[in-house]
């Protein structure tokens, strides 16, 4: 079986607070709009005598450290299941660059095995396999764009006839998640919640002109300092006409929100870095 694996961009993120207690001490309460686009990997699954994971892109692991071969083990524990399986995946999806591509893989693998070995498992199943596999893989089952708090479990569907055409500038370097979360300055971060709603409000009244002023990410606070290039290219974007711009996820892809296709090329022609074109996935 072969399908597509979508990923998705940021169009807002506030870091709420550092879970202290509970299942999820240590984790951070976020509250984040995603926004699926119609950049995407391949995913090919076939029932094979052993377990095999091969990918196009070096800096994939192809063991058992994969999530998607976690995604595999899940679902065969779960279910008392005895067959293997080889996956391929055709990497298009930047790696380590906040567009949570190897989420969209696991919740692409989940949707591909439960069609494969006929489980019958709903949308908000798979979503519980999917919590198991990582905080970013149950958006993947919960509609184009959505509000998501990731460890404290909320998921809110945000439906909208907007589209929008983004340049994804891509630096020659990565930002590790886990260097983001250590580099907060938790005296900067959750100003603006308040602009996450109004966020939602717009999407959902489908008032174009009010979405792009309030779009925002709190890890540029400290990304940014620590990868000033990074803020070079986001102020880039924005003197080359872009409505908005934003650091998707932890980093470490910059998004420029084009006005057209037309002037997305235009943009591109200017900024000096790997950059993709993509829209809003229909």
């Amino acid at each position: 079986m072969i399908e597509h694996s979508y990923t998705r961009v940021t169009l807002s993120l506030d870091i709420i607070r550092k879970i202290a207690d509970g299942e999820f001490a240590g984790y951070h309460e976020l509250g984040i709009v995603k926004h699926k686009i119609d950049l995407h990997d391949l995913i090919t699954i076939e029932e094979s005598p052993k377990m095999i994971l091969e990918c196009n892109n070096p800096l994939v692991p192809c063991d058992s450290g994969n999530i998607c071969w976690k995604a595999v083990d899940i679902i065969k524990n779960h279910f008392g299941i005895g067959k293997n399986v080889r996956i391929y995946l055709e990497k298009n999806i930047p790696v380590m660059g906040g567009l949570a591509g190897g989420s969209a893989n696991a919740a692409t693998t989940l949707q591909i095995l439960n069609k494969l070995w006929n489980l019958g498992l709903s949308s908000s199943r798979l979503m519980i396999f999917g919590r198991k596999l990582g905080m970013d893989v149950p958006f993947y089952f919960s509609g184009h764009t959505a509000f998501d708090t990731e460890a404290t479990g909320h998921i809110e569907k945000i439906d909208h006839n907007q589209s929008f055409t983004f340049l994804l500038a891509i630096p020659d370097f990565g930002v590790s998640t886990r260097d983001a979360y250590q580099q907060i300055d938790y005296s900067s971060i959750g100003n603006h919640i308040s602009e996450t709603s109004s966020l939602i409000q717009a999407l959902r009244e489908n008032n174009r002109n009010a979405i792009f002023p309030l779009i925002h990410n709190d890890f540029e606070i400290s990304v940014f300092s620590k990868y000033p290039r990074l803020a070079e290219i986001k102020a880039n974007l924005l003197n080359e006409g872009c409505l908005a711009a934003i650091m998707s996820g932890s980093g470490s892809t910059i998004i420029g929100f084009a006005r057209d296709l037309s002037h997305a090329k235009s943009v591109q022609s200017k900024i000096d870095c790997k950059t993709i074109i993509v829209s809003s996935l229909k």
